[in-house]
């Protein structure tokens, strides 16, 4: 058995302003986090707006939420930190108000796309699984150093792997949301 050693010492804070305490409204970068968030669904619906080819328009949407990330590192970690809170707190309305207006232009989109037969019928939940959650979940990984590659390097590949997604998951009439 190996002798025991203590533990390493703890890892000093990272350069810059202390983060946010939750707890304290007051510390909440509240501005930054909404328009952070305003100018990234403006960014996805301009793409919804501009594509003919809804699987383009995937492809994009997954290349968009990796170039996002990867342009600006402290934004993206800003936005991961604090959107709850914010959600939870000062911010509700103005987000409440932003998402329901970024929602209903996705699923109008969604189901025009459909309805013209060329996007699988598929709910905004399943959509948004599909297409943001695994950029959200590479991009976290990058963030926290953990990919050596930058996330605009996976894009190609993880837009077809949300198209093929989207493909087979197809609603045969199962109605999710």
């Amino acid at each position: 058995m190996a002798p025991w050693r203590s533990p390493p010492p703890p890892r000093p804070a990272p350069p810059g302003p202390p983060p946010a305490d939750p707890a304290r409204p007051d510390d909440l970068p509240v501005d930054a986090v909404v328009e952070a968030l305003e100018g990234y669904q403006r960014l996805t619906i301009e793409l919804l707006e501009r594509h003919d080819d809804p699987e383009a328009c995937v492809r994009a949407l997954v290349a968009l939420h990796l170039r996002w990330t990867e342009e600006d590192p402290d934004r993206a970690r800003m936005v991961a930190r604090h959107r709850h809170a914010v959600m939870a707190g000062p911010g509700r309305e103005r987000l409440t108000a932003s998402n329901a207006r970024y929602f209903e232009l996705t699923r109008g989109w969604l189901r025009r796309e459909a309805e013209a037969g060329r996007l699988p019928a598929v709910s905004f939940n399943v959509f948004h699984a599909l297409v943001f959650a695994p950029t959200q979940e590479l991009a976290k990984h990058w963030l926290g150093g953990r990919l050596r590659r930058a996330p605009g390097e996976y894009a190609d590949r993880m837009g077809r792997a949300a198209w093929a997604g989207l493909v087979a998951a197809a609603d045969e009439g199962g109605g999710d949301r």
